[in-house]
């Protein structure tokens, strides 16, 4: 199994979460920009990373998360890979974490996606996190930074959507499974940390020529997931907001029973949904 980690301009932070990703022995596939290949492919031979470590360019430039999303899931698919990692390139997992749960979950039949957890999610859940043991049923946005996915099941849902380039990509995929009757789930024994703060240099900023920018392109990109969704999102000119349990009701009613944050249990969704 793999994890694979699209990045753009940012060697600093490739540098500080390789190391903790290669401690959970695991594949790793930095997906890069081609103008950026020879650049990351000197920063692994440096490193001394060796076979561990596999940069893989992009077909094509400039395209934006969705599409390098997308492609991962196409390429893992023709890798013959049932389920893989992805992580953002500014998060790594914790040391008492063993990342390999993420994976065993995600191979299991009807599953689409199961994230990690980190602090910010704990502290919105009220400490039920970091309490409880085991995988639940995420009712929210979240579990999107560091999660794993079932190939299969994300090809079904129709795979992530490049035109949501800039915003909303991995979101947008949770939807797509809700509607199907599969909602994401979450590991309450995985976790990991984050190095940067939104907007921070590199990444898709860099992409942009301002903060305004980017901003403009992830409204468009919010315009897109308010046409497909308009029922539980808001328009692009107001703060994104995703009605997640209300859309849980619309294609899950069930979805409390199988809720531990609702009382509920994981095993009652592998057996009534």
């Amino acid at each position: 199994m793999t994890v694979y980690i699209p990045t753009l301009s940012r060697p600093d932070m490739i540098e500080k979460i390789v190391p903790a990703w290669l401690d959970h022995d695991m594949p790793i596939r930095l997906v890069v920009e081609r103008r950026e290949y020879h650049m990351y492919n000197r920063l692994k031979k440096a490193r001394g990373w060796g076979r561990n470590v596999y940069v893989l360019p992009l077909p094509l430039s400039g395209r934006g998360m969705g599409y390098a999303r997308k492609f991962i899931v196409n390429h893992a698919k023709a890798t013959n890979l049932e389920a893989i990692i992805i992580s953002d390139d500014d998060h790594k997992p914790t040391n008492q974490s063993n990342m390999w749960e993420l994976i065993d979950e995600a191979e299991q039949p009807g599953v689409l996606g199961v994230g990690g957890c980190r602090p910010l999610n704990d502290r919105n859940t009220g400490g039920f996190l970091s309490k409880h043991s085991g995988v639940i049923l995420c009712p929210g946005g979240w579990g999107f930074t560091i999660y794993a996915l079932n190939i299969k099941e994300a090809l079904i849902c129709g795979n992530f959507d490049d035109r949501l380039h800039t915003f909303g990509e991995d979101a947008e995929l949770a939807r797509q499974g809700i509607s199907r009757g599969i909602p994401w789930r979450v590991h309450c024994d995985v976790w990991f940390t984050a190095l940067n703060k939104r907007y921070a240099p590199g990444g898709f900023s860099a992409s942009f020529s301002s903060v305004e920018a980017r901003k403009k392109a992830e409204r468009a990109c919010m315009a897109i997931i308010h046409q497909r969704w308009p029922d539980y999102t808001n328009p692009p000119d107001k703060p994104l907001r995703v009605a997640w349990q209300r859309m849980l009701d619309r294609y899950i009613p069930n979805w409390r029973e199988a809720s531990a944050l609702h009382g509920g249990s994981i095993d009652k969704l592998r057996t009534t949904i």
